[in-house]
Formats: C-alpha cells, sequence, structure tokens
C-alpha cells in the first residue's frame, strides 16, 4: 500500500518505515544503554549524576545537579588573584598608554604605600583581617556553640540559630542602608520622569533617615509609601523587568534591616538567658549595656578599623569606572568577583587577603583556614581534639607562586611546601628554617615536605569536607 501520508519533499531526517521492537532473549548480555532507575535522565542524555574523575570539581562540563558543584567549578577556575594583584600594583603611581589617569594612578600609589609593612606591622594587618573576616567570634559566640554541640532539643537549637541571624543581620545595618538607598536610586533612573521625581523626593527622606539612624522611620518610609508607589507603577505599566527586579531586591534587604533591629536583637538575646542558655545575670545587665557589648566585639572593632577594605574599594570603584584604562579595569572585575566567589555561603572556610611590600618585594597572600577540619571521633580515634588545617597561597614578584597546607592538632604540626623550581633546588634550607620557625614558636614539626610545583593546588583538595553532607548546601530548584 503506498505511503499517502507521505509529503512530496520529504522532511529531513523523516524515515516512514515503521518501526519494529525487538524483545530482548533472557540471559542476552549484548544490551546496551541499559535504565538505571536510580538515575534520572534528562532528555538532552544528561544525567545528574554526570562528572568526570574523582574531584566532582575536576570536570569543565557544565553540571545539572547542583548549584553546589557549579560554584566548585566556577572556583576552580577563576584566574590567579596573586597575579592580577601584583600586576596592578606594579604599575602603582606610573601612568601608562593603556589610559590610566593621573588621580587612579595616585590612588594606587597611595595604596602602595598602605601597604609597606615591617614585622610589627603585618602582624598587626593579619590580626586585623582574621578579625573582621569572623563575625561569630569571642566568649559569647563561645558559649553558644558549646550550647548548640550539646543540647538535643531542637526548640533551643532554633532560638540559638535565630539569634545568630539577627546578629548578622543587625552588624550588617550599615551595609545594608548603603544598598538600600542605591537601589531607590536606581529606581528613579530606570522610571519615567513622573514617576521618578517621586522616588528622588522619597530617596532624599530615606538618606535623611539613614544618616539620623532611624531604623524605625526608613521601614514605615519604605512600607507605607515606597512599596504602596512602586506596587501601582508594575500593576499600570506591567514592568516586570527592572523595575520589578529592583523591588524584589529592595524587599530582601528591608527583611533584614527589619529583622537587625535593637528591640529584635535585645529580645532574642533576653530569651536565651530566660532559657538558660546563656548565664542567667544577662537579665540584669541593661539594654543600653548589652547593645554596648555587641557593638564592641572584635569583629565590630575589626571591621571598623579595616582600612585596607576601604581603600581597595575606592580603588575598585574608580578602576570600574574606566579611570584605569581597560587592562586595569577587566583586572580589577576578576578581583572582585573572585573575592566574592571566595566569601559565599557555600565556603564554610575563614578566607583573608593579604597584599604587602616587604623588604621592597610586592608579595600577595591568601589564607583560608578551616578551625575545625577533623575531629577524633570523625577518624576513630578517643578524645575530642580537633585538626585546623590552612591553605596559604603566595605570589612573590620575581620568584612565582608557593602553595603551603598546614596540618596542626594541639601542637603537632604537617607542613607541606609546593614552590617554584628555582626555589626548590633550596629544599634542604628551606626544610631546616621552616623546622627552626615552628620550633621557637612552641609548635612540634612532625612533617616538613618541599618540593616544587606541579600545578596550583585547588582549595577543594585541601579541604575535602566541603563535598561532604552537612557542609555543602545544594539550592538547585
Amino acid at each position: 500500500m503506498p505511503e499517502i501520508l507521505g509529503p512530496t519533499n520529504p522532511v529531513p531526517g523523516y524515515d516512514p518505515t515503521p518501526v519494529r521492537v525487538t524483545t530482548p532473549a533472557a540471559g542476552d548480555n549484548t544490551i546496551q544503554n541499559i535504565v538505571n532507575p536510580e538515575v534520572v535522565v534528562r532528555p538532552d542524555r544528561r544525567s545528574d549524576q554526570e562528572q568526570s574523575g574523582t574531584d566532582p570539581g575536576s570536570s569543565f562540563a557544565a553540571r545539572y545537579d547542583s548549584n553546589f558543584m557549579t560554584f566548585i567549578q566556577r572556583l576552580r577556575g577563576m584566574p590567579n588573584l596573586g597575579g592580577i594583584f601584583l600586576s596592578i600594583l606594579q604599575e602603582a603611581g606610573v601612568r601608562v598608554s593603556s589610559g590610566i589617569t593621573d588621580g587612579f594612578a595616585a590612588e594606587l600609589g597611595q595604596f602602595l604605600d598602605f601597604i609597606k609593612m615591617d614585622e610589627a606591622q603585618l602582624d598587626a594587618f593579619l590580626k586585623n583581617q582574621l578579625q573582621s573576616a569572623s563575625r561569630f567570634n569571642g566568649p559569647l559566640f563561645q558559649l553558644l556553640r558549646n550550647a548548640y554541640n550539646g543540647t538535643q532539643s531542637e526548640l533551643v537549637r532554633n532560638d540559638i540559630l535565630q539569634f545568630l541571624r539577627r546578629y548578622s543581620d543587625y552588624t550588617s545595618t550599615g551595609h545594608l542602608e548603603g544598598k538600600m538607598t542605591r537601589t531607590v536610586s536606581e529606581m528613579g533612573k530606570s522610571l519615567p520622569s513622573q514617576w521618578a521625581d517621586r522616588i528622588t523626593e522619597l530617596l532624599a527622606q530615606l538618606q535623611n533617615g539613614v544618616a539620623a539612624g532611624d531604623r524605625e522611620g526608613n521601614l514605615k518610609l519604605l512600607r507605607e509609601q515606597l512599596f504602596p508607589m512602586m506596587a501601582r507603577y508594575v500593576s499600570m505599566t506591567h514592568d516586570h523587568g527592572r523595575a520589578r527586579s529592583l523591588l524584589s531586591t529592595l524587599t530582601l534587604d528591608m527583611a533584614r534591616y527589619e529583622n537587625g533591629s535593637e528591640s529584635a536583637l535585645l529580645a532574642a538575646l533576653r530569651h536565651l538567658s530566660a532559657s538558660k542558655v546563656l548565664p542567667g545575670s544577662l537579665a540584669n545587665i541593661p539594654d543600653q549595656e548589652l547593645l554596648r557589648l555587641l557593638r564592641e566585639t572584635d569583629f565590630a572593632k575589626a571591621s571598623r578599623d579595616n582600612a585596607f577594605a576601604d581603600r581597595l574599594a575606592d580603588a575598585a570603584d574608580r578602576a570600574l569606572q574606566g579611570e584605569g584604562g581597560v587592562h586595569t579595569q577587566e583586572a580589577f572585575r576578576n578581583i572582585l568577583s573572585s573575592i566574592l566567589l571566595n566569601e559565599s555561603v557555600f565556603m564554610p572556610l575563614a578566607h583573608v587577603m593579604l597584599p604587602v611590600q616587604w623588604n621592597d618585594k610586592l608579595m600577595f597572600s591568601e589564607l583560608w583556614v578551616d578551625p575545625d577540619a577533623e575531629r577524633d571521633g570523625e577518624r576513630g580515634s578517643p578524645g575530642g581534639g580537633k585538626t585546623l588545617r590552612m591553605l596559604i597561597k603566595m605570589d612573590v614578584q620575581f620568584l612565582g607562586a608557593f602553595d603551603v597546607i598546614v596540618n596542626a592538632r594541639d601542637k603537632n604540626v604537617v607542613l607541606q611546601l609546593a614552590c617554584p623550581e628555582q626555589v626548590a633546588v633550596f629544599s634542604k634550607e628551606i626544610t631546616a628554617a621552616m623546622n627552626d620557625i615552628l620550633k621557637r614558636n612552641g609548635l612540634q614539626p612532625s612533617t616538613i615536605q618541599v618540593a616544587a610545583m606541579r600545578r596550583p593546588v585547588a582549595i577543594s583538595e585541601v579541604f575535602p569536607k566541603l563535598f561532604e553532607r552537612g557542609f555543602g548546601v545544594n539550592v538547585k530548584i
């Protein structure tokens, strides 16, 4: 019978021949592409479980099972932050043909003067960076950690986490106020003039409220005036683009701003005291004294004194506006991308950057620290000790890149150093020097290994618990 439905001009790839289904015989081992019911296969034939190699972050193919794995891949693929920093600092104070302006060259020159340090200044700088990188540090938070780990009550744990969320939002007040004013400003730029004029008026009122420290007044302004007006605008114009996106961003920041109010923070702290999670003596301390104690933590003091972060932000702002030319603009864009990635909520590690000029040589270092890398119980040994693990990446002018991995348990230290080829020939001298440094600081070197660097070590290789259940956060929807 002719194919009466077949088109005169056949569609490419269309075969009218009927498909014959063959039932496999029992015991036939030649079947290919056996379906595994444990694995979800997508229409594009990519599996949720696809990965290459033993390291989940080692594949360059896009991951489909987890945003966390995508994050690890991006972390592995970031440019060499140390090399970028050194290339910028070497141009400090010099006007180059790429378009750097006199003002920005002076800015870089001041930044270079700031990082010239001796031993005492480097010690103070390192302590400041470590303290400003750890928000939950000090006796109060140690009590909360002990209470959280020592209780089986989910209600108590939720109360502790609720207080920590409020404290985090409270200490981010300045950051949140800056974000909200910038968002409202962007709203005014994206709306027609008849709406933008009103946004400008509200922005001025918000800025005055921020300057006066009037959190409740700012929240009332946003809730009762700005949000209803933006809702009317979106409803009337059906603008579901930039205006709605900015409104969503403002909503999230406003929720954190409200959650971090002083009254809510004090109520959460009093509740922990009443629940015997914290000493009951806190009930006798006046509100203003409690707030003063919370404002004067090591983290708060270090954040206020972190001139490095302020200078870096100023330099990045000018560079991204084009004052440094295309090369410098791209370099600072990579620097900011690396910083934001390394400070991601996925990273349960302390991260510190140390650009330093030491003995007329520029050096850029990054430190990743896990103060609780391993516990005895995790390795089947008695006791409650833990291992501190640290990764130090250094890029030294005229020498090259170094990777240092340190594992410290009590006073015993295992150290691995990967260095450039021209430095590795002095491995015996380096080993002896490191051994002496550790002993002078009251530590006992168990093993010191020095070898030429074959390739930069990945963060995920040093801290494998990034992939362990309970430490990774899968936010794939």
